[in-house]
């Protein structure tokens, strides 16, 4: 009975001193908020920078055959390789001039006699020189180019059999070089749009499938983590050797504070969660049906407390204050990275993901985006209740042993 009267004590105490902070409290929640906005505000211009300054590459014909200008103008006006490359037609001497001033980062160079070669069945080197400053974009052209070239080369010899063949005829030579010329053709565009390293891939994620809601639950739930974080050391207050002792006189312990503050930080975050939550699937448009709201407020009452029970743990084993809040923020950057928020679990190594489904973050999160995005109306909460077992037991069970230490 002592036990709660002092509990209620200390409760009604921190939901004072909430009161008393009004003020910055309003700052401290918006701060997730702050730093996600300047999170994505930085993001988008880099993405943005990357569109405005596309790679220029310069296109140098020596052969000056009617093929080598068709795969020039090709190139130089293929949309297949979007905003991201650019391409002009330039003499050398143009392209070395453009590479000492920046303005380009490589030219491709198709030598002389490009053609014969070509038909003839000769080796046929197309050169790449790149920016001696910017080696990882040479080789990335270098490597576009190695792509196209391989079907060149492979489709040289039907070429060569067709060349051939026609000169058994006995076909006027400017009938087979036509014919030979279609051959080129169909064989370039071929080769063009083969291997095209930029190709769009569609893969069967939420992240690339549903980006908007995907990113969206993400960061509702890295708002909530910081939420948690934030209040609960609000409301820490240190105390001196001094205060100590005669708290411990009234039989006044740990545990009571720790578990004061538990309760505070939990309604308040998991009030404010449920509230962002809910604005999160309106903002989204998401059509989720009513029994999915409770299976929600479910899962972040979960997630709070057993977020709040780790912290404690960490609370009652360190005595240094700023050992403690240091452990306490790299273990919650370690749950979100695992949570699969920030990386989704299937960009990480397949040993990793074995482990994951043991992290409590990683399993609200999994659930939370099964419920909210794929329609799932089933959650498994026998491990997340297990969490909050172990927890709560951990964090009476040091807390105690620590305080017969002490006594």
């Amino acid at each position: 009975m002592h036990f709660l009267k002092l509990l209620s004590l200390f409760t009604k105490n921190n939901f004072l001193q909430l009161r008393r902070k009004w003020r910055s409290l309003p700052l401290l929640l918006l701060f997730p908020f702050l730093f996600i906005g300047l999170v994505s505000f930085i993001f988008v211009n880099y993405i943005t920078s990357l569109d405005e300054k596309p790679l220029h590459i310069g296109l140098v014909d020596l052969d000056q055959s009617t093929e080598t200008e068709m795969v020039l103008k090709l190139l130089a006006e293929s949309s297949q390789l979007g905003d991201f490359l650019h391409m002009e037609q330039v003499s050398e001497d143009e392209a070395k001039k453009k590479i000492a001033q920046d303005e380009l980062i490589a030219y491709i160079l198709f030598p002389e006699s490009f053609t014969k070669k070509l038909y003839n069945g000769e080796s046929v080197i197309v050169s790449v020189i790149g920016h001696p400053n910017r080696q990882m974009e040479s080789y990335f052209i270098k490597e576009l180019v190695d792509s196209a070239t391989r079907h060149i080369s492979s489709s040289q010899a039907n070429i060569l059999t067709i060349n051939y063949f026609a000169k058994q005829l006995d076909m006027d030579s400017e009938t087979r070089n036509q014919i030979v010329l279609e051959q080129f053709n169909e064989f370039l565009l071929y080769a063009i749009g083969k291997d095209n390293v930029l190709d769009q891939q569609v893969l069967s994620n939420k992240v690339t499938t549903s980006p908007k809601e995907y990113f969206g639950l993400a960061a509702g739930f890295f708002i909530l983590t910081i939420w948690v974080l934030s209040v609960y050391q609000l409301l820490f207050k240190e105390q001196s050797k001094e205060i100590q002792t005669r708290m411990m006189l009234y039989g006044v312990t740990e545990l009571q504070q720790m578990i004061a503050r538990v309760i505070v930080t939990f309604f308040l975050t998991t009030f404010l969660g449920i509230l962002l939550f809910i604005g999160i699937i309106h903002l989204l448009q998401l059509d989720i049906p009513l029994e999915n709201y409770a299976r929600m407020f479910v899962l972040i009452s979960i997630f709070n407390l057993t977020f709040l029970f780790v912290l404690t743990i960490i609370e009652s084993i360190i005595d240094s204050k700023k050992i403690r809040l240091f452990l306490q923020i790299g273990l919650t950057a370690v749950l979100m990275l695992s949570s699969g928020s920030f990386i989704p679990d299937i960009y990480l190594p397949l040993y990793m993901q074995d482990y994951l489904q043991f992290v409590f973050s990683n399993q609200i999160f999994f659930w939370l985006e099964e419920i909210l995005l794929n329609e799932r109306i089933y959650v498994d909460y026998t491990p997340l209740l297990l969490s909050i077992i172990v927890g709560a037991f951990a964090t009476v069970g040091i807390s105690t042993l620590r305080e017969r230490v002490k006594s």
